[in-house]
């Protein structure tokens, strides 16, 4: 009996065991895409019913412990159709992933919402994370070069000098020709702290159809940028990093020594005996070698992601260290960034979402001014070496300079009594003076943090309607410091007598709140998309800043005039002139805007949209204070009609869209400082009383109370099509901008002793193309793309008030004047 009851027991364990080891398995896999066969990173995989999941890594591979070996594996990506595959047992998993090319294509990001692309009757061009993908740049408004007809990116190249982003040409003369950036929902100031690689899309609404949603802010188009969220799945981290060589791309052509020589020599400027003089031995000076250098520019990123169906997050910590090209270091630029973005659906019918970036930089930056470097590289000679060695070598009063006071003569850093070795200084010209000296006499730092993010909630209260409310803020501080004392290269014009030094500390804090609720319903043909939404905002801004210099000797004493470089060491005030400064600043506005889209049987689209704008008294005055910004668009799909299937072979001329748009917005950006008002200055001296001055006061400025911002209206016809079973695409605009009411300053107004008034007046058309061309196919498993685009535009002044000064002096006066257009 025991030993039947011992060999029952010995059953039962191995039968346990033998269901448990059905039960519970380790499936591995790998997961590629259909087209390209290129393995997919980050794909979620999920035990269907559970929370058991995982990732693939950078190879596509995963490995996942399910708890059954009937479970069924979701796969899912963003792009490509979701999956569900059946486990039967099998420990290894080859998925290929199919794109969902409507998925691909059907959503755009519009202001305060999303559209179906296939509805889209603006001009909005789409960049996404693929776009992205390998980009050596910091900077996100960078990134964009060369992705989109019509958007011109401008970098000025110096380390953290934002890049400059233009839509459709210049329409204003203000300086402010940049578009309304939009990060997550929230108006940023620049999106230069923004690493590429955190970015999913970038919208550009380039016509005013689409930017009028966006109202008097809109008028030089709108970028709206959605950040990434972390993928569904177990958490993983990431590691990348960017190495970048930078050289200096193009270089002016100028003399070297023998082409210099015959040419000073031919003017006269120059001779033999000059050159004897000067002791000339054959030195060939390149200056662009002198001055610039191969540099690094480093980006390491580490992220950390993950999420089910309830929720997911990302995080993300960025390190930027960009030296640049400029010997030295002069100009640098150093970030520290972490990006924080996360999800949570509390109920089916609420959840919330956050974005959060907190960013710690700092800059060193070379002149750009008429003692620059850069000025002086043009105008130097090449008979001039970089450094002498002996005071008989230095020219043009040098030496001279160095026995009156050897302080003023600017030294290397690594001259020393034993080390006497100084900048070089031309015998021949003088002009210019020595690049590298000139790198010197800068010593500025300028240093911030910044937090930028947005809290938003959205109540589905039924499928169709969702209700949102967002806070978006800002919240900033900086500071810089510079310092100069007096210095000397040449007699003419290269040199200061100056001691100065300067410091600023600033901050700001700007937030909006935004409620909005979209519609969106679907039935039998038709679609409807209604939005209607407020905004409230409120920009705080609080500077204060130090200026002291001095002609007859430094403005710091003791110790601190040559260790500690702050104001705390400013000696008496009977040597120094002193300027303080602070004038805290709010700008707040109200909003209130709507759009409405119907589309019927996806042939036939119209769209309205309306945003009323309200600006403080700091911008306008209480009478010009209310804008209103329409406009209305339609587009017609050719290729959805019956007799264009029944004429076209749907191979040939896959789909076919005409669009056409009118709208107006506007650029409230220069308006600054109540311009419109008439400011009281005290100051001057008046004789009232015989023998007696009087302090007066006078009128700064003639008021305007009508003082608005500048008004574009802008037509916009477009085409969307695609050939070739899709493989073929092509988008063209033509497009007509008028911008009016442009703001300028009336200087010189005799009225009121010369004094200026700001005024509306003078018209600029901008007018051209954009064009889009892209062919996409697959040769077996190799799979290739092509894009191209071209904008040629035309901007031309049509109206100038003839009482601007700047313009009569070049020939233009009165109305219905031409200036030169520009093409680019």
């Amino acid at each position: 009996m025991l030993m039947k009851t011992k060999i029952l027991f010995l059953l039962v364990f191995v039968a346990m065991c033998w269901t448990t080891a059905m039960a519970q398995m380790t499936v591995k896999g790998t997961v590629v895409s259909e087209s390209e066969s290129e393995p997919l990173v980050g794909v979620a995989i999920l035990e269907q019913g559970t929370n058991n999941g995982t990732i693939t890594d950078l190879d596509g591979n995963f490995s996942l412990q399910v708890k059954s070996n009937k479970a069924i594996l979701v796969v899912s990506y963003v792009g490509y159709i979701t999956q569900q595959i059946a486990v039967n047992g099998r420990s290894q998993l080859n998925v290929r992933l199919v794109e969902d090319s409507k998925l691909l294509d059907d959503v755009v990001v519009v202001g305060y919402g999303v559209q179906r692309k296939s509805d889209l009757t603006g001009a909005v061009a789409s960049v996404k994370a693929e776009d992205l993908k390998g980009l050596s740049t910091t900077d996100a408004a960078a990134s964009l070069q060369g992705k989109a007809a019509g958007v011109q990116i401008i970098n000025g190249g110096a380390p953290g000098e934002g890049a400059q982003i233009r839509v459709r040409g210049y329409s204003s003369n203000s300086g402010n020709t940049g578009p309304l950036l939009i990060v997550d929902g929230v108006q940023m100031d620049n999106i230069q702290y923004l690493d590429p690689s955190m970015i999913q899309s970038m919208e550009v609404l380039k016509d005013a159809a689409s930017a009028a949603i966006y109202g008097a802010q809109a008028g030089n188009g709108v970028v709206i940028i959605t950040t990434k969220s972390g993928a569904q799945g177990t958490a993983s981290i990431s590691y990348s990093l960017k190495a970048t060589m930078q050289t200096l791309g193009k270089k002016a052509d100028l003399f070297n020594a023998a082409d210099y020589i015959d040419y000073q020599t031919y003017i006269g400027n120059l001779s033999q005996e000059t050159l004897n003089a000067g002791g000339y031995n054959g030195q060939a000076t390149n200056w662009y070698d002198e001055l610039f250098e191969g540099s690094w520019s480093l980006q390491h990123n580490i992220t950390v992601q993950g999420g089910n169906e309830k929720g997911h997050f990302l995080a993300n910590l960025g390190l930027v260290d960009n030296d640049g090209i400029v010997v030295g270091n002069k100009d640098t630029y150093k970030r520290l960034s972490a990006q924080i973005n996360a999800d949570y659906k509390f109920f089916k019918w609420f959840n919330v979402k956050s974005s959060t970036n907190i960013e710690k930089w700092s800059t060193k930056s070379v002149n750009k001014g008429y003692n620059s470097p850069l000025n002086a590289l043009t105008t130097s000679d090449p008979l001039t070496p970089a450094y002498v060695y002996s005071l008989g070598d230095m020219g043009m009063g040098m030496k001279d300079m160095w026995l009156q006071n050897p302080d003023y003569v600017l030294k290397p850093a690594n001259y020393s009594e034993d080390n006497q070795v100084w900048f070089g200084t031309s015998k021949y010209n003088d002009a210019g003076g020595n690049p590298l000296a000139l790198l010197e006499t800068n010593n500025a730092v300028n240093k911030g943090i910044t937090v930028r993010g947005s809290l938003e909630a959205n109540l589905n209260p039924i499928k169709e309607l969702t209700i949102s409310s967002r806070l978006g803020y800002r919240i900033s501080q900086s500071n810089s410091h510079s310092s100069q004392t007096p210095w000397w290269l040449l007699a003419k014009n290269v040199h200061s007598e100056t001691y100065s030094i300067s410091a600023s500390t600033n901050s700001g804090l700007y937030y909006q709140w935004e409620n909005f609720a979209n519609y969106m319903k679907e039935f039998g043909k038709h679609s409807v998309n209604a939005m209607v939404g407020m905004a409230f905002t409120k920009n705080h801004s609080d500077n204060t800043s130090v200026t002291s210099s001095s002609t007859e000797g430094p403005v710091l004493n003791g110790d601190g005039a040559s260790n500690f470089n702050f104001i705390n060491y400013l000696n008496d005030l009977g040597k120094r002139s002193l300027t303080v400064g602070n004038l805290p600043n709010d700008v707040t506005s109200l909003s209130y805007f709507g759009r409405l889209a119907y589309s019927y049987d996806n042939r036939y689209s119209v769209q309205a949209n309306f945003r009323r704008d309200a600006f403080s008294s700091e911008k306008l005055s209480q009478s010009a204070r209310w804008g209103n910004f329409p406009s209305f668009s339609a587009g017609w799909t050719i290729s959805n009609e019956e007799f264009f299937k029944s004429i076209v072979n749907n191979d040939a001329v896959s789909f076919l869209k005409l669009r056409a748009s009118w709208g107006r917005n506007g650029n409230v950006a220069p308006l600054y400082g109540y311009q419109y008002a008439s400011t009281i200055g005290v100051g001057g001296y008046y004789q009232f009383v015989p023998g007696e001055l009087t302090t007066g006061a006078s009128p700064g400025k003639m008021s305007n109370p009508d003082l608005k911002w500048e008004t574009s209206e802008q037509l916009d016809f477009g085409i969307d099509a695609r050939f070739l079973s899709d493989r073929l695409t092509l988008g063209l605009d033509w497009f007509k901008k008028t911008t009016k009411d442009l703001l300028l300053e009336i200087t010189g107004i005799p009225e009121i002793g010369g004094q200026s008034q700001w005024v509306n007046t003078g018209k600029v058309l901008n007018q051209g193309l954009d064009i889009e061309l892209g062919w996409k196919d697959n040769a077996g498993d190799f799979t290739y793309s092509i894009n191209t685009n071209l904008s040629p535009l035309k901007n031309e002044v049509k109206e100038v008030s003839s009482v601007y000064p700047r313009l009569e002096k070049e020939g233009v006066s009165g109305f219905n004047n031409k200036l030169k257009p520009t093409f680019e």
